[in-house]
């Protein structure tokens, strides 16, 4: 009857999601552009279990000309090196530093983001996952219009992979007005290399809304921000995550 409010999101996903047949066809296109995204990271004293479901997400990811440039803040000895040296031994496109000292999320960030050798810098969270078709739908849009210098994506949230996604935020597309009031762009967003480092990184006085900061610093360079209307991110709801609890980063 088209009212909307009586569509569970449930509902939406079995008409909507990709099918195991789109992923096939997606493995069988070839794209003329082919940038290299780098995904930046900043570890600290993530859980064991979000770290691989993180990077088993990234593994099977459809898009293959990425790298994954993680910086841990939890510092010597921390107990993620050897999960991610595992990793690092089968796939050489993951890139591992220890950081001396943990400097909160900007600088963690920005030491993620000196490592990165490619065309576009993806930021993600330490706990997220994202569907395999994420970089995939990127490098599409990048093929249909050169010019774009950020991307970001629809997304929803998760509590383990076995749980039910809820609490789906379908955004609007690009609008400063809508910006100035509420940073809806947050997850998955994909910067231009060169316009990151015209930006100079994150500032770590903004920590806690750092990535408002550089997105609202974005938008004043450069109007080629785009929306993909697809959930290309799993925001992972847990007690010490701001999806689940507000309070839990009260800086």
């Amino acid at each position: 009857d088209g009212d909307l409010t009586k569509v569970s999101y449930d509902d939406w996903r079995k008409k909507y999601e990709i099918t195991d047949e789109d992923i096939e066809a997606m493995r069988q296109i070839s794209f003329d552009y082919n940038p290299k995204f780098s995904i930046v990271i900043p570890l600290y004293d993530t859980k064991i279990s979000f770290l691989r479901e993180l990077l088993d997400s990234f593994e099977n990811q459809i898009y293959t000309n990425w790298e994954l440039c993680l910086a841990d803040g939890t510092g010597e000895g921390s107990p993620l090196e050897t999960i991610v040296r595992e990793y690092m031994d089968k796939d050489n496109r993951i890139k591992y530093e220890i950081l001396a000292d943990n400097k909160g999320i900007s600088e963690n960030t920005n030491a993620a983001i000196r490592m990165a050798t490619g065309d576009f810098i993806v930021l993600a969270d330490h706990d997220d996952v994202v569907p395999v078709h994420a970089l995939f739908e990127c490098a599409k849009a990048l093929n249909k219009d050169k010019s774009i210098d950020v991307i970001y994506s629809d997304e929803d949230k998760l509590e383990t992979l076995k749980s039910p996604r809820y609490g789906v935020f379908f955004k609007p597309d690009f609008s400063p007005y809508t910006l100035n009031s509420a940073n809806y762009i947050c997850h998955f967003s994909v910067f231009k290399k060169e316009l990151m480092d015209k930006l100079g990184g994150f500032k770590s006085e903004y920590d806690g809304s750092q990535d408002f900061d550089i997105v609202a610093r974005a938008s004043e360079q450069t109007e080629h921000i785009v929306h993909i209307p697809k959930v290309l991110y799993h925001w992972r709801a847990h007690r010490n995550s701001t999806a689940q609890n507000s309070d839990s980063k009260p800086y």
